[in-house]
């Protein structure tokens, strides 16, 4: 395999099914395959993907876990080592990716270097449209503009732009769209299961500790690998988002580039 592509999804299967549909228009002639890594045992996930996989063209794996709460960390990390690619490509269970999307990221993966992306903000409006349609096409610059979403430069694909037109930012690494060698990964012993709530961090997180490694530098995919995420009303309250980056500064001040809680309980 080219490339394993991670869904972090809990409880949407609506979403699911359009990032899946998604999947099985990319453009990419390598063989990819797609870990759909639930945060929750749903006996309806089961029997949708069921349904959906004899009409996809790639494999998928699908893993799960009992809703404890937050897990989404322990879920990631079971996607790591039940990965059959060196290279893995992660996705929110809320972004449907660009059909360029997986062959960008292949073509630019290489060991040591971290490639992160951008998200459209869709609207409400073409959400619902979205979810009624069940028709990707409708996902183009005239609709993203008609509908008034935000970020929608972000849509905009244009592979050969330079590195040295893409504006850089401190806090690369989105969760939602990011591509890691599994190498690189393992190295910092994978995500943190510290992070038990939602909010941010977990990213934030793998971001640091990459860097602390010494040996990964970062390479924007912006224009080449798009997501555009879809309109929901936020999940979680101020004072978590506030409360993970307090354990993340902690982290920091501590230095350990190998999490203690990850892949392994160090």
């Amino acid at each position: 395999m080219e490339a394993s592509v991670v869904i972090s999804y809990y409880k949407n299967i609506p979403n699911l099914e359009l990032i899946l549909l998604a999947l099985n228009s990319q453009s990419a002639k390598e063989t990819f395959e797609v870990i759909v890594s639930e945060d929750d045992d749903a006996e309806e996930t089961i029997d949708f993907l069921n349904q959906i996989t004899p009409r996809l063209s790639y494999p998928i794996i699908h893993l799960s876990q009992p809703d404890n709460g937050f897990q989404k960390c322990k879920a990631l990390n079971k996607a790591i080592q039940a990965s059959t690619s060196d290279f893995i490509v992660f996705l929110d269970g809320d972004c449907i990716p660009h059909r360029q999307l997986v062959k960008e990221y292949i073509q630019a993966k290489r060991v040591g270097c971290a490639l992160y992306g951008r998200r459209v903000m869709l609207s409400e409006k073409i959400s619902h449209e979205l979810l009624n349609r069940k028709n990707l096409n409708l996902l183009n610059l005239f609709n993203l503009i008609r509908c008034g979403c935000k970020r929608i430069e972000e849509g905009l694909y244009l592979r050969f732009v330079p590195q040295s037109m893409k504006t850089k930012k401190s806090g690369l690494l989105l969760g939602c769209n990011m591509g890691i060698s599994k190498n690189d990964l393992l190295a910092i012993n994978g995500f943190d299961e510290d992070f038990i709530a939602p909010g941010g961090g977990e990213d934030t997180d793998i971001e640091w500790r990459l860097r602390a490694l010494g040996t990964v530098s970062f390479f924007s995919m912006k224009f080449r690998s798009i997501v555009y995420h879809m309109y929901h009303q936020e999940r979680f309250s101020r004072e978590m988002e506030l409360r993970n980056y307090e354990i993340l500064n902690d982290k920091m001040k501590l230095g350990f580039y190998q999490c203690r809680n990850g892949l392994k309980k160090l």
